[in-house]
């Protein structure tokens, strides 16, 4: 399984991370870390881009959390990101002018593969749509995200039930001000980098990945639910040696971002507020990762399901 679409099904734009476990316990790690500076407070929590109905009720110190916080920091403000905006700006950025396709941007191992991945789903109980002349339009990186979110849509995975949504539709009922750490226009930039040959693994990355996408959630989810980041980054990237041409594509969509993040949630330590940011659980494992960084200046206390 490829590292690179792990990583994007892990971080980004409704391919994350899945539910499938038992009710919360009274009382353990959790995926949600405090900083206290001063009069300042905040809440690190690892976010699930997708869910099911049985993520809901969040452990309580998740929304002790929420309720505590004077503002609410999301990777992008979702308040300027509508579903609409979003599709146009991917469609955008992920579709080649005419005359250009798909099919003469793919290598010959990777055009097979997606054409046999393409010809299984025409039949039950999958079923899609899509078909190689209806994507001969849209460019790797994309197409790429397209057929994982039909593959966790057929799992019964939701984008909206989210935690980044849940807290983004919380903060408004609330009247709660939200601030994103990035733009729509930045995180789109960064998937649609890289050289032909790159974007040609990572569409082949995504098409192994999503033979056994389900079992891969299921693994990931146990490591998040119990709060082990780093172990849940180790298992994100176990497969990095799959496709070492992808290294920098990797470095750039993770551990740089992470410096430019861990920069700005310094400035919400600063003040004198509480402030809960909610981003990609995988922002915050490994050496280079969100705690690593931050706590090199702060100290970090990592909560349990049943703190106050």
């Amino acid at each position: 399984m490829g590292g690179w679409l792990r990583l994007v099904i892990a971080l980004r734009l409704a391919l994350i991370v899945g539910l499938l476990w038992a009710p919360w316990a009274l009382s353990a790690p959790i995926s949600l870390w405090r900083i206290q500076q001063g009069p300042s407070t905040l809440f690190l929590l690892g976010s699930i881009h997708v869910g099911k109905p049985n993520l809901y009720p969040l452990p309580a110190a998740m929304d002790q959390a929420f309720a505590a916080a004077d503002q609410l920091v999301l990777e992008i403000d979702l308040g300027l990101t509508s579903p609409r905006v979003m599709a146009e700006a991917l469609l955008s950025r992920g579709s080649y002018p005419a005359p250009e396709n798909l099919s003469a941007n793919l290598s010959v191992d990777t055009l097979r593969l997606l054409t046999d991945y393409l010809q299984a789903r025409q039949t039950p109980p999958q079923q899609t749509d899509l078909s190689l002349p209806t994507v001969q339009r849209l460019r790797p990186w994309y197409l790429a995200m397209l057929l994982s979110l039909h593959e966790l849509t057929a799992l019964g995975y939701v984008p909206g039930l989210g935690i980044d949504q849940h807290y983004y539709q919380q903060a408004s009922l609330a009247g709660k001000t939200v601030y994103g750490l990035e733009t729509l226009e930045s995180q789109i930039a960064l998937l649609a980098a890289g050289s032909p040959r790159q974007q040609d693994l990572i569409l082949r990355s995504a098409l192994e990945t999503n033979q056994e996408i389900d079992q891969m959630l299921a693994t990931l989810t146990g490591a998040w639910k119990a709060g082990e980041i780093d172990r849940m980054y180790t298992l994100a990237m176990a497969d990095h040696a799959d496709y070492p041409e992808l290294a920098g594509l990797m470095y750039e969509y993770l551990d740089q971002r992470n410096l430019q993040m861990a920069a700005k949630l310094r400035t919400y330590l600063d003040g004198d507020q509480t402030t809960l940011a909610v981003v990609g659980a995988l922002h915050l494992g490994g050496q280079q990762g969100l705690l690593a960084l931050l706590g090199k200046d702060y100290d970090i206390a990592q909560l349990q399901s049943s703190d106050p």
